[in-house]
């Protein structure tokens, strides 16, 4: 039997379930990397229910911390940071139980690789002994801080300004000390190391997941809008706050029967009171948000201030559904505005779009079908962990497909399975749409794919109202099936693959 690696991954949430930004990113990681290594898991829980989903984590891992995390600590840590002139962003997730604990882990077990998810989490990968260390920084969290700055005022502008510099001085640091650094996209690159000097960063996005069923065209939903995420995000709030107050009155002078659905857990007070604006409904938390999105017409992403990789419009894409954004959302893609995504930043030009999108059925389509597009061929999870994996070991990481020589990608369904093949693909057309509509360049978006027919398996992700696939030529994780509660466990799994 040949020898399983030994992997310590350190988040600081629970990576499980998959319902958040950071945790889609951090669990599909997680589920890659559990078929091949012996996973050991280090987080901390900072609610009730996460104490559950922590030892869920043991259906994937060969160990698990979970340690509890409170704001009260976390803030007389960060009050200490703060006098010492150190970053609060590290400080808040300092804990001594934990540094014991990986020192035990430390001492009996000799570790491959330590990856660290986030700044927050740094410290501890440093303190582990391994061959080679790798931090998944994802957003350039500095900059989010300088960004809060701008926006704020006076005195919290004064510490989010001071919080900003410390952090970026601690992330340049990190980026000499780890083996690997990873950004989720060039924008965050291009922040951190502007001259793009340091060899050993590395970006690699977030994927997504298509669905084997088309779903229902974005013009058969009527005019409901939709807007997704977690409304105790200060981004979130102030963004769809910002569409409402600004946006909104707009479309509804021109669109009168338009709704506007929030969709995301823990709406704070001021997106709740945003239910008494006509038209608009705060649904909250959902189980299946898939579910929600394929109501929507479009989705809007208002966000005045976005660091990262927005998942919200891969989710959106993938389900077809037409995006219309501020283009702080749009450069963190590889997009095409006008083509695949609309921009605007001013309310009168949001609305206009939102207006035009309601209107106009057949620009409603042709914009959903080559966001579609784009998520296929930019944003495959199999892809993107591939090339995760291989930065984790060492090895030579691939480049994603070049969009210059990108060409149209379909997904059909026969006989019960997805394939993927080339060829041109028309994109529907709405009889009487085409003299009114807003003329858009170019109906497809161009996306590689393969060469030849592939079949596509079940993908490893949480079941939803769509039946999803994985990327082509990867076989459905059997962690994922276990993640639906449907197989056997995760020794059982081990043995079958003739690993100890």
């Amino acid at each position: 039997m040949k020898q399983r690696k030994n992997l310590l991954f350190l988040t600081n949430r629970v990576p499980f379930p998959p319902n958040k930004g950071d945790k889609i990113r951090t669990f599909h990681q997680l589920d890659h990397l559990a078929l091949s290594y012996n996973v050991y898991c280090a987080c901390f829980v900072d609610g009730p229910r996460d104490i559950d989903h922590a030892q869920a984590l043991r259906r994937w891992c060969a160990d698990v911390i979970a340690l509890r995390w409170t704001k009260r600590k976390a803030i007389s840590r960060s009050v200490w940071a703060w006098l010492r002139k150190t970053p609060f962003t590290t400080a808040a997730y300092r804990d001594r139980t934990m540094m014991r604990r990986l020192a035990d882990w430390g001492k009996a077990v000799e570790f491959d690789v330590a990856v660290a998810f986030s700044s927050s989490m740094a410290p501890y990968a440093l303190s582990v002994p391994s061959k080679r260390r790798v931090l998944d920084l994802c957003d350039v969290d500095s900059q989010k801080w300088l960004d809060y700055a701008t926006d704020g005022r006076v005195p919290m502008s004064t510490v989010y300004s001071a919080e900003g510099r410390r952090l970026r001085e601690y992330e340049k640091d990190c980026l000499e000390r780890f083996d690997a650094t990873v950004l989720i996209t060039e924008r965050e690159r291009d922040i951190l190391d502007p001259r793009h000097r340091a060899a050993n960063l590395h970006v690699i996005p977030n994927g997504t997941t298509l669905c084997a069923r088309r779903p229902p065209p974005p013009s058969a939903c009527g005019s409901v809008i939709g807007f997704l995420g977690a409304m105790d995000y200060r981004p979130n709030v102030q963004g769809i706050c910002w569409f409402v107050e600004e946006a909104w009155p707009r479309v509804l002078r021109v669109i009168p029967d338009a709704r506007l659905r929030i969709v995301g857990r823990n709406p704070v007070r001021h997106v709740r009171r945003l239910s008494r604006v006509k038209g608009v409904e705060v649904v909250g938390e959902v189980r299946d948000a898939r579910k929600y999105v394929s109501t929507f017409r479009m989705m809007v992403v208002p966000l005045q201030i976005a660091r990262g990789l927005q998942n919200k419009v891969l989710e959106a894409m993938a389900m077809r559904r037409p995006v219309v954004a501020t283009s702080c959302v749009a450069g963190g893609l590889r997009v095409k505005p006008g083509h695949n995504i609309l921009v605007a930043d001013e309310a009168e030009a949001f609305a206009e779009k939102v207006i035009n999108l309601c209107q106009f059925e057949g620009l409603c389509d042709k914009i959903g079908d080559a966001g579609y597009r784009c998520v296929a061929t930019f944003y495959s999870w199999a892809e993107v962990l591939q090339r995760y994996e291989r930065l984790l070991f060492g090895l030579p990481v691939t480049q994603p497909p070049s969009r210059s020589r990108s060409r149209r990608v379909q997904l059909s369904v026969t006989d019960g399975k997805a394939y993927v093949f080339t060829g041109e693909t028309p994109v529907p057309q709405r009889r009487g749409d085409s003299a009114h509509a807003p003329s858009v360049s170019g109906a497809g978006d161009g996306s590689s794919q393969a060469e030849s027919r592939e079949s596509i398996n079940a993908a490893s992700v949480p079941e939803s109202a769509c039946d999803e696939v994985a990327p082509t030529g990867h076989s459905r994780s059997p962690y994922a099936t276990l993640f639906r509660g449907d197989v056997q466990s995760r020794q059982e799994l081990r043995r079958s693959d003739g690993v100890r």
